[in-house]
């Protein structure tokens, strides 16, 4: 005697499909989200919620910010209040996805250099 095969069919359910479509729309806009958070996207605001433009415009607390673990470009710029890009163009050499710890990242030009010298 042999034993039966049982076969598995896919539901045809149709609630079933379209609560399964749901799920992974779900899924790929938490993902999304997640991603976007880790790499320190600004979404268009600066600071708390200011456009970037007239973050541009603020001073920077200090003149050079050591790099702690877990920080990122964008968080950086967040706490200093300095724009993105003026970091960017500030600290051309240094990796914005794989900061240094205990880093120095310019705030204002040459800013580093009052860390070097003693403070």
């Amino acid at each position: 005697m042999e034993p039966q095969a049982t076969q598995t069919r896919p539901s045809r359910n149709p609630v079933a499909r379209t609560l399964a479509v749901f799920a992974l729309v779900a899924v790929a806009i938490v993902l999304v989200v997640v991603v976007s958070g880790s790499i320190g996207g600004s979404g268009g605001t600066a600071g708390g919620g200011q456009p970037a433009s007239r973050a541009s415009h603020s001073k920077p607390k200090g003149k050079y910010y050591v790099v702690q673990p877990g920080d990122t470009f964008g968080g950086i710029a967040q706490k200093e209040g300095v724009p993105i890009a003026r970091l960017e163009k500030l600290n051309p050499k240094l990796d914005t996805q794989l900061l240094p710890q205990k880093g120095c990242v310019d705030l204002v030009p040459n800013g580093c250099k009052v860390l070097a010298n003693g403070g």
